[in-house]
């Protein structure tokens, strides 16, 4: 097939003998007064090769063959311009043509340049450059920034100058939701405006990247705290357009610092507890030493039910320490709710009839499904702490009357709710401000200070929360509420690797 050549606004004396050309058969002329008539349109054959004869310097021509090779990757231009405008020659390469030439000239410059530019075209349309190898070139490469963008594992989204979310990724849309079009702070900060302090808004005032640590709320409500990074995301002028909005999950990081800090604490705080028990078993050996020497069976006895109560609370104290500084997965299940408050009542049961109290309860179910989303063994754990000690409460009362202890459960559609209340010693404003501190207890010697802190940390892992009434010397209500259920996304810490 011939090729065809157009020469745009071509005079005699550029190429002087321009007859003497391979190409002169295939060429065709056309004449233009502005750079808006240099068009190729589909309804007409496009030539392969345009030689441009630029008498004077004009930007408009130049931003013509800019948007010609740009919508046309192939298009071969070539520019001929007077020997004293070179400089023009340079930018119309800088401008996508794909060669420039002086004139006047001769026929066999032009035959060389035209050839080059049919050598340049045939690559184009045959070695992997042809306008289907582009289209698939380009959708593989879409494919991969999908995945790479998909499978990155943070959240990541891309806001516009109004703060509204253009793009996403699936964990962004698994968290959040699809929000395309909505605003960012309302869909991580449930907020009616745009941040006071935003660190997008730095990106797109100085274009520079920028990083910062603050708290977002998923769909279901969980909390996380997150390490953000923001990018500018620029046009072919260099113009910031949109910004790109990186967050990394370091919620669990935040808790285990946190953690680390009281087992620090710890150490130094139950140092002194174990030491006073230990002191007391010492002095309950003794007392059944000095009773089998003297074979004194008040004295052995006596000696035996002080070492007796010194072990158990050493053991407490061991359990209960494991209990917290263990990683612990949290284990949920479907179960039954008259089931879970009958098992949790028989294991308080014995210690009860011991102390002479009595265990009231009662359960309310306002839906047909009896079943809730719990971790049966950690929640029990905490409503017996809860339990033992409104029985201890009880037992302490130094005003003496019917001791009794009230647990009830009430599910609706959406919630359960507990209720424990004794009618024992009670507590006074301050102490009742400290009982979900760490180590705090108002028990003495006796307590370990890690009973309710566990139950509040139990309560927490289920979204649900605690709240404690008291009045001295009339007793102690605690109301717990959880969730009836839990979304897959809010059931356990994420980036966290649990012991088998």
């Amino acid at each position: 097939m011939r090729p065809h050549i157009l020469l745009v606004n071509y005079n005699e004396g550029c190429i002087p003998d321009l007859g003497k050309s391979k190409f002169h058969l295939d060429m065709e002329f056309k004449k233009i007064s502005s750079a808006r008539e240099l068009d190729f349109p589909a309804s007409k054959k496009s030539p392969d090769v345009v030689v441009i004869f630029m008498q004077k310097e004009k930007q408009d021509c130049l931003n013509k063959i800019a948007y010609l090779t740009k919508s046309n990757l192939d298009k071969e231009i070539i520019a001929a311009v007077p020997v004293e405008m070179l400089e023009t020659g340079v930018k119309a390469l800088q401008n996508g043509a794909s060669d420039f030439f002086t004139y006047p000239s001769c026929s066999h410059t032009l035959d060389f340049y035209i050839n080059r530019s049919l050598e340049r075209k045939y690559l184009h349309k045959h070695i992997c450059f042809n306008e289907n190898c582009y289209k698939s070139r380009y959708a593989i490469s879409e494919k991969n920034y999908k995945h790479l963008f998909d499978e990155v594992p943070c959240f990541i989204y891309v806001l516009d100058r109004d703060y509204q979310i253009t793009d996403c990724n699936r964990k962004f849309e698994e968290y959040f939701g699809n929000h395309i079009g909505e605003y960012c702070f309302g869909i991580l900060k449930n907020r009616d405006e745009p941040c006071t302090k935003c660190t997008v808004d730095k990106t797109f005032k100085d274009g520079k990247n920028h990083a910062s640590e603050m708290q977002i709320i998923s769909s279901d409500g969980v909390k996380h705290t997150v390490l953000c990074w923001i990018a500018p995301i620029k046009d072919d002028q260099g113009q910031i357009t949109h910004a790109l909005v990186m967050l990394t999950d370091i919620t669990e990081a935040r808790r285990l610092e946190d953690h680390l800090t009281s087992l620090g604490f710890m150490i130094g705080s139950i140092s002194h507890g174990i030491k006073g028990l230990l002191t007391s078993l010492d002095g309950g050996m003794y007392l059944m030493e000095k009773g089998i020497n003297q074979r004194n069976q008040a004295n052995i006895r006596q000696g035996f039910e002080q070492s007796k109560q010194m072990t158990e609370r050493i053991k407490q104290l061991v359990l209960d320490i494991l209990y917290y500084t263990k990683t612990r997965k949290v284990e949920w299940s479907k179960v039954s709710i008259k089931q879970f408050l009958e098992d949790t009542v028989e294991i308080v049961s014995s210690n009860a009839r011991k102390n002479k109290v009595t265990i009231d309860y009662k359960l309310e179910v306002l839906t047909e499904d009896i079943f809730f989303d719990v971790d049966e063994k950690s929640l029990q754990t905490a409503l017996v702490n809860i339990l033992e000690n409104g029985i201890e409460a009880c037992v302490d009362n130094p005003v003496k009357k019917k001791n009794s202890v009230l647990f009830h459960a009430r599910m609706d559609r959406d919630k359960v709710l507990f209720t424990i209340q004794d009618n024992g010693l009670g507590m006074d404003e301050d102490t009742l401000k400290n009982i979900f501190t760490i180590f705090f207890s108002s028990k003495g010697n006796k307590g370990t200070g890690l009973g309710l802190y566990i139950a509040n940390k139990v309560v927490a892992q289920h979204r649900g929360e605690i709240k404690a009434k008291s009045t001295k010397n009339k007793g102690t209500k605690f109301l717990i509420k959880i969730p009836r259920t839990v979304p897959k996304t809010a059931r356990n810490p994420r980036g966290v690797a649990y012991p088998e």
